[in-house]
C-alpha cells in the first residue's frame, strides 16, 4: 500500500490519506452491508483509524509539527471535541463517516502527547532520584506545619470537598439510579440516544422562514433547528464562544495596539455589555431584534422585509451580546503583557501586518483569550437568562431547572444524568482548551509589554474603520444595557408598536425606582440578596485567605496544587449542577436527622431553610473571583518578611493577620468587591431554590418572575432594579481602579 511504502518519514499526506482511505471503506460499508453489520463495521473501522495515528508515529511522523503549530494545535482541540460528542450521541451516516476519517488525526495527536508525558515522568523520576531524601523532606514538611498551617489546609479542603466536591458526586451517583425495570446506564442512555433529548432527523429543518404579510412585504423569522437539548446546548455554546471569541479578540486587539480620539470612551463602551442584569437585558434585546425593532427596520428599508428573531438564534444573540467582553477583557490584559522585543524581532525577520500577528502576537496572547473563551462556553452552556426569556425550553439548562422546580422532593435520576452530561460538556472543553495551551511554551524574556506597549495612532483609512465599524458595533453591543436604563427611566416602552420602539420622557422619570426601593415585596428581595452576599463574602474571604496562603507558602506541591485546583474548579462547573447536588445534598441530610431538624433543611418541606442553601452556594460558586486577587496579594509579599517575624517570636497566626493581611488589604477589598457583585447577580441557585421558598429569594429570582408580568409595569421595575444593579457594578469598578489602583478584569489570565 502506498501509505506504507512511502519513503522518508511520515507527514501530513499521510494523515489525509489515511482519513480518505478510511473514510471509503465506510462508505462502501453502507452499500455491501446489513444495518446491524454497517454498525459494527463501521466501529472496527474507527478504531482501527484512530491506531493508525500510532502507526503514523512509529513511521517517524514528526509529532512537534502538530505541537508547535497554532492551526493544527487549535484543529486537535476541534477534532477533540466532535470525536467525543459523536461517540456519546451514538451518530450515524455522513456524522459517523467524518468521525471516521478524522480519528487518524486525533490518534497521532492524542498517543504523540501521551507519548511525551511518559517521557516528561521518566525524566522526573530520574531528577527525583538525585533530589534531597524522601525523609529530609518529611522533616521539611512537619516543620511547616503548625497549628496555623494545619487549620487553613484542614478548613480549605473542608469547607470545599463538602461543599463542592460531594454534592457533585451525590449527582453522579443518584444519575446512576435504575428506573423501574432498567439498567444503572438507563439514565445516560435516555439523555444521549433518544429523540426526545437528541434528535439528529428533526421534523422541522429550516432555521429561516419566510412569511408574505397580507398587506405588502414580507418577515423572516429566525429560530433555529431543534436538534433536542443536549445538541441544541452544545451548537449554541460553540457558536457563541466562537463569535465572542472573533469580537473579543477584534475589539481588545485594536484597543490595545492603536490610540485615538475616543479610545477612553470606546474602552468603556465595550464592558458596558458586562454589567449584569439578569433576565431584563435579554428582555431589551428581544425588543431590539423583533419585528418592530431597530434591526428589523435596518433590514426592511433595504429589502423590504421585517426581521425577527427567536427561540435558539434569540438565545444565540443574547449571549454573543452579554459574553463576549468576558473574552475582550482577557484578550487586552494579554495583548499588553506581550513583549514588544519579541514582535521588534519577528518584524526584523520580515514579519508584517496580519502574518506578524498570526505567528507571534496571538499565540503568545493565546492563555488569556482561551482562558475567556472556556468561560463563554461555559456561561453559555448553563446560562439560564436568555432561554427563560426566549421562551425555548429545548436546551439542557431549561431541562434541568425545570426538573428542579417540578422534583417534589425528589430530582429525577434522568436530570441528574443532564446535569453530569452538563458538566462533563464543561470539563471537557476546560480541559482541552488548557491541554491546548499547555501544548506550547509562551515564555518571554520580559513583561515589558505592559510598562511599555507597542502603541501606535491610526492612519486615516484606521480612523475610518474605527468610526464607522468599530464604534457602531461596540455601541450596538452595548444597547441592551443603555436600553435597560431608558426603560427604568420610562422613556423606552416595554412593547413596541407598529411604529416600532416607543421613546418619550415621562413626566416623573424616577418613578420606578422610587417603587423599586419603597415596595416592601421587593424591599424583601433587596434585603436577601444583600444578607446572603454579604455573608457570603465574609466566608469566602476568610476561605480565600486560608486556600491562598496555604497555596502560596506551604512547599508540598501535589498538596497545594490540589488545594488550588479545588479554589478555582467552580469556574468550569455549571451553576445548575451545584443546584442539582445541593437539592440531593439537603434532601439526603433530612432523612438523617431528626424530624424537627429535617424538616427544616429538606427542600419538600415547607419550612425549608432556602437561606442556607443561597450562603454556601454563593460562597462556593464566586469563590475563584475572591481567592485570585486574595493570592495575588500574598504573591507581593517576600516570604523572608515572614519569617523574620516568625524568628522574632511571633506566631504564625499574628503573622499572617497582623502583618501580611494589612499590607493586602487592597487585594482582599478588590477581590471581596468582585465577588460581592457577582454573587448578588448569581441566578442559577437563585432561580431554582427561589421558586422552593420564594419569600427567603433573592432579588434575582423576583426579576425572573417579573420581567414580562406585573400587568405592564413588571419590565419598568425590573428595569429599575437592573439600573440599580449597573450602578453597584459601576461603583465596584471605579473603587478598584481608582480607589485600589488595581486593573479590572473579569478573571485573572
Amino acid at each position: 500500500m502506498y501509505l506504507l511504502r512511502r519513503a522518508g518519514r511520515a507527514g501530513l499526506l499521510d494523515v489525509v490519506l489515511a482519513g480518505i482511505l478510511f473514510v471509503v471503506l465506510c462508505m462502501i460499508s453502507y452499500e455491501v452491508l446489513s444495518p446491524s453489520e454497517v454498525e459494527v463495521f463501521t466501529y472496527i473501522v474507527w478504531s482501527a483509524s484512530f491506531i493508525y495515528g500510532y502507526v503514523l508515529l512509529v513511521m517517524g511522523f514528526d509529532y512537534n509539527r502538530v505541537k508547535y503549530s497554532f492551526s493544527l494545535t487549535f484543529l486537535s482541540v476541534i477534532v477533540a471535541l466532535y470525536e467525543i460528542i459523536m461517540i456519546l450521541i451514538g451518530a450515524t451516516g455522513l456524522l459517523r463517516v467524518l468521525a471516521v476519517g478524522l480519528a487518524p488525526y486525533l490518534g497521532l495527536v492524542l498517543l504523540g502527547a501521551l507519548r511525551e508525558w511518559l517521557r516528561y515522568l521518566k525524566t522526573r523520576r530520574e531528577t527525583l532520584k538525585v533530589a534531597t531524601s524522601f525523609a529530609r523532606r518529611i522533616r521539611s514538611t512537619l516543620h511547616q506545619l503548625d497549628r496555623t498551617m494545619w487549620f487553613f489546609l484542614i478548613f480549605g479542603f473542608a469547607y470545599l470537598v463538602v461543599f463542592m466536591l460531594i454534592p457533585i458526586l451525590l449527582v453522579l451517583f443518584h444519575s446512576f439510579t435504575p428506573p423501574t425495570g432498567g439498567y444503572w446506564w438507563t439514565n445516560f442512555y435516555s439523555v444521549l440516544r433518544t429523540p426526545s433529548y437528541v434528535n439528529l432527523n428533526p421534523i422541522y429543518s429550516k432555521p429561516l422562514e419566510i412569511f408574505e404579510l397580507p398587506g405588502g412585504g414580507c418577515i423572516i423569522i429566525l429560530r433555529g433547528v431543534n436538534y433536542g437539548p443536549v445538541l441544541n446546548s452544545i451548537i449554541v455554546a460553540a457558536i457563541v464562544t466562537s463569535i465572542a471569541t472573533l469580537l473579543g479578540v477584534f475589539v481588545a486587539f485594536i484597543l490595545a495596539r492603536y490610540r485615538f480620539p475616543g479610545h477612553s470612551l470606546l474602552r468603556i463602551l465595550a464592558i458596558i455589555p458586562l454589567f449584569n442584569t439578569p433576565f431584563i437585558n435579554a428582555y431589551v434585546i428581544r425588543l431590539l431584534w423583533g419585528e418592530h425593532g431597530p434591526v428589523s427596520a435596518l433590514l426592511r428599508s433595504l429589502t423590504g422585509c421585517s426581521l425577527s428573531i427567536d427561540s435558539l438564534v434569540g438565545v444565540i444573540v443574547a449571549q454573543i451580546f452579554s459574553f463576549y467582553p468576558i473574552v475582550y477583557l482577557n484578550a487586552y490584559t494579554a495583548f499588553i503583557n506581550v513583549d514588544p522585543s519579541t514582535e521588534e524581532q519577528a518584524e526584523n525577520l520580515g514579519a508584517k501586518g496580519f502574518r506578524l500577528f498570526r505567528t507571534v502576537t496571538l499565540p503568545l496572547a493565546l492563555p488569556g483569550i482561551a482562558a475567556g473563551s472556556t468561560l463563554v462556553f461555559v456561561f453559555s452552556l448553563e446560562d439560564l437568562g436568555a432561554p427563560i426569556v426566549f421562551n425555548e425550553p429545548n436546551l439542557m439548562s431549561y431541562r434541568i431547572y425545570n426538573g428542579l422546580l417540578t422534583a417534589h422532593g425528589a430530582v429525577s435520576p434522568e436530570i441528574a444524568a443532564l446535569g453530569i452530561l452538563m458538566l462533563i460538556l464543561a470539563l471537557v472543553a476546560f480541559l482541552a482548551i488548557r491541554n491546548y495551551v499547555s501544548m506550547r511554551s509562551y515564555a518571554m524574556i520580559s513583561r515589558g509589554g505592559r510598562w511599555n506597549p507597542r502603541v501606535r495612532k491610526l492612519r486615516l483609512i484606521g480612523e475610518i474603520l474605527v468610526y464607522f465599524l468599530v464604534f457602531p458595533l461596540v455601541i450596538f453591543t452595548a444597547l441592551p444595557q443603555i436600553g435597560v436604563v431608558l426603560m427604568s427611566l420610562g422613556i423606552l416602552k416595554p412593547y413596541a408598536g407598529e411604529a416600532g420602539l416607543e421613546l418619550s420622557v415621562p413626566q416623573d422619570p424616577l418613578a420606578y425606582f422610587r417603587r423599586a426601593l419603597t415596595d416592601p415585596m421587593i424591599y424583601r428581595y433587596f434585603a436577601n440578596t444583600l444578607v446572603y452576599a454579604g455573608v457570603s463574602t465574609i466566608i469566602a474571604v476568610f476561605l480565600a485567605t486560608c486556600v491562598a496562603y496555604s497555596v502560596s507558602r506551604f512547599k508540598v506541591k501535589s498538596v497545594t496544587s490540589i488545594l488550588d485546583s479545588l479554589s478555582v474548579a467552580p469556574l468550569a462547573i455549571p451553576g445548575l449542577v451545584f443546584a442539582v447536588g445541593y437539592y440531593i445534598l439537603f434532601a439526603g441530610l433530612a432523612e438523617l436527622l431528626p424530624i424537627e431538624v429535617g424538616s427544616r433543611i429538606s427542600p419538600a418541606s415547607p419550612a425549608f431553610e432556602a437561606w442556607l442553601v443561597f450562603i454556601i452556594a454563593f460562597s462556593v460558586r464566586r469563590l475563584p473571583y475572591v481567592v485570585r486577587s486574595v493570592f495575588a496579594g500574598f504573591q507581593q509579599i517576600h516570604e523572608n518578611l515572614e519569617e523574620a517575624a516568625l524568628n522574632l517570636g511571633a506566631s504564625r497566626f499574628r503573622v499572617v493577620f497582623g502583618v501580611i493581611l494589612p499590607l493586602i488589604v487592597g487585594y482582599i477589598l478588590s477581590g471581596a468587591l468582585i465577588g460581592f457583585i457577582y454573587m448578588a447577580t448569581e441566578v442559577s441557585t437563585s432561580v431554582t431554590f427561589g421558586g422552593i421558598r420564594d419569600d427567603q429569594a433573592p432579588i434575582t429570582y423576583y426579576m425572573r418572575m417579573y420581567y414580562s408580568g406585573g400587568a405592564g409595569g413588571g419590565p419598568l421595575i425590573v428595569a429599575a432594579m437592573g439600573s440599580l444593579l449597573i450602578l453597584l457594578q459601576l461603583l465596584v469598578v471605579v473603587v478598584i481602579v481608582y480607589v485600589f489602583k488595581q486593573r479590572y478584569a473579569f478573571i485573572g489570565v
